[in-house]
């Protein structure tokens, strides 16, 4: 029996790719350690979406090298799959027994990191080559309350700004046959609630031989399996269609929100960004689910500083967010990506520019948000509640349109769905009442 231990940064699909290794190695008999200094392996699975999030991996693998040096270290994720010669390199890598995985042979993994070899071994095929999704079937998801269920994976947009594409590959979707029945393991477990996610999740069922998309298998998902609320990750506003709408607004249990990636509120910027959409056609796909979803929250992610974006361009963009009827707002600075088209334009936005954009669009995102739960005061949802308290004790979970609430109850509630009366907002935190059968009589 190995001791292994996990470090995982990035996107929804890398927690869900991580889930499914300690599934894989639970089955073997083999131990999860929670920290890696006692651990026989080390599996780390990176990111490299940003410039930061591809330093907080090489950080993490210097560091666990130095923390353990008898450990077996496995890398894999995106950064490992763009800087395999620049981790095999590292000094302290030199004699170590150690596996490098690129995204595409992740199914791979548990035998590279349990192989007896005190050579490096090295899986990475060349992205650009992969026609198929890496089959990782997952048992359980370990202390969390919502299961993630990778569908798809690659990307075929190429933003100007990304190294996704050039770190997963294209588009690639898992046949249905395997989604239902990953979301019947889930719904034996006991999941009240699955996160539809993908790299490109819009995108899914192009390349697969049976004709669907994403609206198809969302409602398919949300008949097969009535008993189980299904939420839908980040999907870009050229795939939000009315059929996907119909599909949500006819589907109780497909949860009333979305995530919709807008990047800049100027239309010049959308165009050096390789984004296929305006801020007029954008504007439009958020009236329109508003006109086909109630109460439907919208999330919404924001770049500031692309290269070339003047003073008036995000002026523009700022007046542009305060117009749109939107929930939250996720804010990100600009990180210029070595490997990109964007990290090669000139003009490139001084960090403390940068940094006073973020700010002020942050605060317009808080108040934004704090407009929503205000105007859901006094209203009565159901809540998914979650399987750990807060530090005051009270129970949490979110709405089906995803706002966070605190309520009182016994431990039973847990992994519930139950109906709750949103009564206040005390320091930018949500109360409920639980609605018990002798409140509506």
């Amino acid at each position: 029996m190995k001791k292994i231990a996990f470090t995982t940064f990035g996107c929804k699909v890398n927690q869900y790719e991580t889930a499914a290794f300690i599934s894989g190695f639970q089955e073997l008999g083999h131990a999860i350690e929670p920290t890696s200094e006692q651990a026989d392996i080390v599996v780390i699975n990176t990111c490299a979406v940003t410039a930061k999030a591809g330093g907080q991996s090489r950080q993490a693998i210097r560091r666990t090298l130095r923390r353990n040096r008898r450990a077996r270290v496995v890398i894999t994720g995106c950064y490992a799959q763009l800087a395999a010669d620049e981790i095999g390199a590292m000094e302290e890598l030199e004699g170590r027994s150690y596996s490098i995985v690129g995204n595409g042979d992740k199914h791979e993994l548990l035998r590279a990191a349990l192989a007896v070899s005190e050579n490096p071994i090295l899986l990475r095929d060349p992205r650009e080559d992969a026609t198929t999704i890496s089959p990782l079937p997952l048992r359980r998801f370990k202390g969390r309350t919502r299961a993630y269920l990778r569908i798809q994976d690659g990307c075929d947009a190429f933003c100007s700004y990304c190294i996704v594409p050039y770190t997963r590959g294209r588009s690639r979707s898992l046949p249905i046959a395997q989604v239902l029945h990953q979301v019947e393991i889930f719904r034996r477990q006991g999941y009240k609630e699955i996160v539809v996610t993908g790299i490109h999740v819009g995108n899914y069922g192009g390349d697969l031989a049976e004709k669907t998309d994403i609206a198809d298998i969302m409602d398919r998902l949300c008949r097969s399996v009535s008993d189980v609320r299904f939420r839908l990750s980040s999907i870009e506003p050229t795939e939000i269609s009315d059929k996907l709408l119909d599909t949500m607004a006819q589907n109780n249990n497909f949860m009333p929100h979305l995530h919709i990636p807008l990047q800049s509120g100027a239309d010049d910027i959308l165009l050096r960004m390789n984004r296929r959409y305006s801020t007029e056609r954008f504007m439009a796909v958020l009236e329109n689910c508003h006109k086909a979803i109630e109460d439907v929250a919208v999330g919404l992610d924001i770049l500031a500083g692309f290269p070339g974006e003047t003073d008036t361009h995000f002026s523009h963009a700022y007046s542009f967010l305060e117009k749109l009827d939107f929930t939250y707002l996720h804010v990100f600075p600009y990180s210029r990506r070595p490997g990109t088209p964007a990290a090669d334009f000139d003009d490139q936005v001084p960090g403390n520019i940068k940094d006073r954009r973020v700010a002020r669009l942050r605060r317009l995102g808080e108040a934004k948000k704090q407009s929503f739960y205000q105007k859901h005061l006094g209203s009565r949802r159901t809540l998914l509640v979650e399987n750990a308290r807060d530090a005051s004790g009270m129970l949490k979970g979110f709405t089906d349109n995803y706002i966070p609430v605190l309520i009182a109850g016994e431990d039973s509630l847990k992994n519930s769905i139950v109906d709750v009366l949103l009564q206040q907002d005390k320091k930018r935190t949500i109360y409920g009442k639980l609605i018990s059968k002798n409140d509506e009589r």
